[in-house]
């Protein structure tokens, strides 16, 4: 038995690997197109058009032609050859319309095809679990699956496009080469090695583009990001004020050109494959050319034959041509149905089955247990939380402290399902959160992080999260003055429908860090979670406003479980309790009081930000000038 070369054994192994998976071609196609002829049966129409009218007025075209020779040789009457002529002529006309109809027909829903398959993405990318965002690879499959609904030289009308102008040659080649047979199979086989030949030429672009694409393909994201980030208005300040573009645009520039010299690489490679290319197409129609004119010569071919079968073997010429092109398309276009579809049944890493909701009590707040709960960060190795085992009971009011890094906000992310526990199990009302269905355990949650932004929309659909037809208008308002944000609101000419984010709406405004805070604090509000979660609430507030804030808390948090993320001790004394996590674990649990008696870290923590705001440590900061000095200095200006 022969043995298999290693790189050839390499390439059957992968292509059968393909072939188990169902990543072929003829599968990637059956997708695209199922989900283009669901979207409308139309399109069924129009594909038909064009395949009918195609190939009924290419022959049509080549035998205009013959006819017309024939009537001059036959020596027909003018007006029945103008006649003849002309009715041909018509139903070629017909024809051709009928294919144009079906391209210009099939243009609009093409279109609006790539905005259906963005629109699917979209939506899997708000639906997929939160972790899963966070995941390089994750990030990576979705800048390549936007090549099917982005790129136009590989987007899904231009997949549809390839491929049927691709099924149209599928066709016409051997009703050509049938014809074409009674001339000399020679012609045929010619034409085929040829054409053969400039397809393998071509398939060495796709390989290579394959091989190096990942190399690139982290530089066209840093571009995207520093474009993105300089064009961004709310880091035009910050630009300004620390000439950020001293140093981003060199950057952009340094990356530009490594892009650049990657794309010089991919034209260098492809002009010489272009040239060889170009070399077999010369050396096929000289030989069609000398067949057929050998044939006139000796006799066996008639002027009207001769006329036939040049446009015969030109058309089947560049039918060959375009078959090897159009397949080296539609293997590249391939690309991006596989990269769409590997990233739409991408699975996803939660674990909640999808039961819906066990049910808990109107009107009540759920106890919440952490079980020996621990979780570690994918691909680190080490726990970010270690053994957390607490239970929060319903209507309490629970402060989390601790220093950067000890694990606040990955516990509030554990609590409100954006992680599943590496060890240990979650449980509201002693259920288990994988009962839960995770749209319904989101339901449970009121939150207010740091890092959100507001979205550009209206003041009331911020806080409602819903359009103006299905906000209730009085609610909206009633929020808004708990959050301590309606006396603005109430100022601005169109109020609540004032429109957020100038950048994108002419009358529209932004809102300074405390003002939107209060907004998302009232779109928390709103929504009448039973659990209500607050990260950093009083971080952009004034001293006056963080006040009424905490005079409010109270009501805010009234018949809900609350969980309080602060940096400010100072601020926890309002919770029932407070927990301090140091490096991923609970070390101490009580009130204000109790944890200010047992004098560790948190004691220690309190101390060290009093000292800066007690009276007799003034002294300290000072500028080091005469008062009298600076005083009059201001005076003076």
């Amino acid at each position: 038995m022969t043995a298999i070369p290693e790189k050839k054994w390499e390439r059957k192994m992968e292509k059968r690997k393909k072939k188990e998976k169902g990543d072929g071609l003829f599968v990637n196609y059956c997708y695209l197109y199922k989900g283009w002829f669901q979207m409308s049966r139309w399109n069924i129409l129009f594909m038909v058009m064009i395949l009918a009218g195609g190939v009924s007025s290419l022959y049509m075209g080549l035998y205009l032609p013959k006819i017309a020779v024939s009537l001059v040789m036959s020596q027909v009457p003018l007006h029945e050859m103008a006649i003849t002529f002309g009715l041909a002529g018509l139903l070629y006309f017909f024809l051709s319309w009928t294919e144009n109809a079906g391209y210009r027909l099939m243009n609009s829903p093409s279109l609006k095809y790539r905005h259906v398959l963005e629109e699917r993405i979209l939506h899997k990318i708000c639906r997929t679990a939160y972790c899963d965002l966070e995941d390089p690879d994750y990030k990576k499959r979705i800048e390549h699956a936007k090549h099917l609904y982005q790129h136009w030289d590989r987007d899904a009308r231009q997949c549809i496009w390839d491929s049927v102008e691709f099924v149209y040659l599928l066709i016409t080649i051997p009703i050509t080469s049938g014809m074409l047979m009674s001339l000399h199979p020679t012609v045929i086989v010619v034409l085929a090695v040829g054409t053969w030949l400039q397809y393998r030429l071509s398939q060495r672009n796709i390989v290579w583009e394959k091989k190096y694409r990942d190399l690139w393909q982290p530089l066209e994201m840093r571009i995207d990001y520093i474009s993105w980030k300089v064009a961004d208005f709310s880091y035009a300040k910050d630009i300004r004020l620390y000439a950020a573009d001293k140093w981003l645009l060199p950057k952009y520039k340094k990356l530009m050109g490594e892009r650049r010299n990657w794309k010089k690489k991919q034209i260098m490679h492809g002009m010489g494959l272009s040239a060889a290319g170009k070399i077999t197409e010369v050396v096929k129609q000289m030989f069609v050319y000398g067949f057929l004119l050998w044939g006139v010569i000796s006799g066996n071919v008639r002027a009207d034959d001769f006329v036939l079968y040049v446009g015969l073997a030109l058309s089947l010429s560049d039918s060959f041509t375009q078959v090897a092109m159009r397949l080296s398309r539609v293997r590249e276009s391939m690309l991006s149905i596989s990269d769409y579809r590997k990233m739409m049944s991408m699975p996803d890493s939660r674990q909640r089955e999808e039961k819906g909701d066990p049910g808990l009590p109107e009107g009540r707040a759920p106890g919440i247990t952490f079980s020996h709960v621990s979780f570690a960060y994918p691909g680190t190795g080490e726990n970010t939380l270690e053994d957390v085992d607490i239970t929060i009971r319903p209507g309490e009011k629970i402060a989390l402290v601790g220093a950067n890094g000890a694990g606040k906000s990955t516990l509030v992310k554990l609590l409100c399902g954006m992680y599943e526990p590496t060890g240990g199990e979650i449980l509201l009302d002693g259920v288990p959160a994988a009962r839960w269905g995770l749209e319904e355990w989101y339901r449970l949650f009121s939150v207010v992080f740091q890092d959100v932004g507001v979205i550009p929309a209206t003041i009331a659909e911020n806080v409602s999260s819903s359009s103006l037809e299905k906000l209730d208008r009085n609610k909206v308002r009633e929020c808004l003055e708990k959050a301590g944000l309606m006396e603005l609101v109430d100022s601005l000419p169109k109020g609540m429908d004032t429109c957020l984010q100038k950048e994108m709406f002419r009358e529209g405004i932004n809102l300074s860090g405390g003002e939107t805070q209060k907004l998302l604090l009232a779109r928390a509000i709103y929504k009448e979670a039973p659990i209500l979660v607050l990260d950093e609430p009083t971080a952009a507030l004034d001293s006056i406003a963080e006040n009424q804030l905490y005079l409010k808390y109270s009501e805010l948090t009234r018949g809900r479980t609350a969980v309080f993320i602060s940096h400010r001790l100072s601020s926890t004394r309002f919770c029932d309790r407070i927990l301090m996590l140091e490096n991923g674990r609970i070390t101490e649990q009580g009130s204000h009081e109790e944890l200010m008696k047992n004098r560790k870290a948190y004691y220690e923590m309190f101390q060290l930000q009093s000292h800066y705001y007690q009276k007799d440590r003034t002294e300290d900061f000072s500028s080091g000038l005469d008062p009298e000095w600076e005083v009059s200095g201001y005076a003076s200006n």
